[in-house]
């Protein structure tokens, strides 16, 4: 079976990982001694019958106690049989890549979500058995159908400083939600206010940033329709980095997405509008393994 090693994984991912794009077979022999990950969590969440003492040497005695715990959800004697060993850890793997990949990542992650519960439900080996094909036939299909896409279709949602905001913001009611916690002051100099490469049809746009500088912040988005003189608050969201437009979103309010890089990987938030404004609606950490495939971990859906 064809996987997918190391695609651009997402455009937001572009800056931070130089990742080729190559193509290798699966391989299962890795179920002996793990993707070469920095943290036990994320190995053992991907394979549960990695070796104990593969677990030990990397990571110590702490990284073998979580896998004993990790293996209490599963039947016992699983990863004695060897054929769904390997057939849950290539689930594990792929549809973690296919999180990690994929241009719809809101509907893949209630669809990986939905999977498995259903494995979760399995009592014993042969439940696993006979599930496990069809998931991992699912997974792969779809992860090779992702499109690979390229730094230039990386879009943010900031633009432009405005000009002369206090003029054509003048229907603006300050303080925004959270403002003077955050920026320190409930005025309009406080705030800077920017045009955005989001185009709705009949509503004008603004985003807004605390006056301090910094690369992670809050981060308004206001909005004006065209028969209106209010501007409306649509997003309020704290300590945000950069805010980023997902390709090819199949929404008149794009995707937006957000990153944050933590020890353990990237912290990637997914926005989608809804009932008159941008709610979260999925949150993941990219990381990648020896071969430069990125894998999502630590999977939230508010």
């Amino acid at each position: 079976m064809l996987l997918k090693l190391g695609r651009l994984f997402m455009v937001f991912f572009g800056l931070l990982f130089s990742v080729d794009a190559v193509y290798a077979q699966f391989d299962r022999s890795l179920l002996k001694v793990g993707v070469g990950l920095s943290s036990a969590a994320q190995e053992i969440s991907l394979n549960p019958c990695i070796p104990e003492s593969v677990i030990k040497s990397r990571f110590g005695q702490s990284g073998v106690e979580l896998l004993r715990e990790n293996k209490k959800k599963w039947p016992a004697s699983m990863c004695e049989n060897t054929q769904v060993a390997i057939g849950l850890f290539e689930w594990l793997y792929l549809s973690s890549a296919l999180q990690a990949q994929t241009d719809r990542p809101v509907l893949i992650s209630r669809l990986i979500k939905t999977r498995n519960n259903g494995l979760a439900l399995c009592q014993t080996v042969a439940c696993l058995a006979e599930r496990l094909p069809r998931m991992i036939e699912w997974a792969q299909t779809n992860l090779d159908r992702t499109v690979i896409y390229r730094e230039s279709d990386r879009v943010p949602v900031k633009s432009e400083l405005l000009s002369h905001p206090r003029l054509s913001l003048r229907e603006l009611v300050l303080p925004l939600q959270g403002q003077y916690e955050w920026c320190h002051s409930s005025t309009f100099d406080a705030l800077d206010f920017h045009t955005v490469n989001i185009k709705v049809s009949g509503k004008a746009l603004v985003l807004v940033k605390c006056k301090t500088g910094k690369p992670e912040g809050p981060t308004w988005i206001i909005e004006n329709a065209a028969n209106s003189k209010a501007w409306v608050p649509i997003m309020s969201s704290q300590l945000l980095g950069e805010l980023y437009i997902l390709p090819n979103s199949r929404y008149t309010y794009p995707t937006l997405h957000s990153q944050k890089k933590l020890s353990d990987g990237i912290r990637v938030t997914f926005f989608e509008y809804g009932e008159d404004l941008y709610q979260e609606k999925l949150a993941f950490t990219v990381n990648v393994d020896a071969s430069r495939e990125a894998l999502a971990f630590d999977v939230q859906i508010p």
